[in-house]
């Protein structure tokens, strides 16, 4: 299945959302790599997931500041493409580890600032944010609210962003989970399905 936009799915913490999602087509699977996070992912528990998956990219998300000085040691055993970080103090650091560094905004005016003091070193910015992004013009922006299936292809129009991003969830029950509302984005998203 190909999807119409690029799509980023954050905190994956199971095979099912992580099978499920490379099945649809979706770009990049997102996992927190902080011990200390209550959706952390260790190192064997990602290799066991990413070793059944084939055709996406791998983020590891950070999102405490307190990993300032830590980012090279948390992300040994992880085979990685992209680190996303939420604290810009930490994009520097990202990116000295030759990965691809994303950043995670909840506002507008935050990935501005962003945006204007270290945009070529991002990949693209995560905005958590209902508000335009025209003024972000400078650098990619994945947005992460804002949209349903039933209106994702007028945001998409309208906001032009580079793409979109959902988030994983648990499962009820080893090998069980119920996808209603992610997996209708993503049908909504079937690039087969728009004219």
């Amino acid at each position: 299945m190909a999807l119409k936009t690029f799509v980023k799915v954050s905190g994956v913490n199971n095979l099912s959302d992580a099978r499920y999602c490379a099945g649809m087509g979706v770009n990049q699977l997102g996992f927190n790599i902080e011990s200390n996070h209550s959706n952390y992912t260790d190192p064997q528990s990602f290799k066991e997931l990413s070793d059944w998956v084939s055709g996406v990219e791998f983020v590891g998300e950070i999102e405490s500041s307190e990993s300032k000085g830590k980012i090279a040691e948390l992300i040994e055993g992880y085979a990685l493409n992209s680190i996303q970080v939420s604290d810009a103090a930490l994009i520097e650091e990202a990116s000295q580890t030759g990965k691809e560094v994303i950043y995670y905004a909840t506002s507008v005016k935050e990935a501005e600032e962003v945006a204007e003091k270290f945009g070529s070193s991002l990949s693209y910015i995560l905005l958590e944010d209902e508000s335009d992004i025209k003024s972000l013009s400078d650098v990619e922006v994945v947005i992460g609210s804002g949209f349903d299936a039933e209106n994702i292809e007028s945001v998409l129009e309208e906001l032009q962003p580079k793409g979109i991003a959902l988030k994983g969830s648990d499962e009820i029950r080893p090998g069980f989970k119920e996808f209603d509302e992610m997996a209708d984005i993503l049908e909504a998203l079937d690039a087969d399905e728009w004219a």
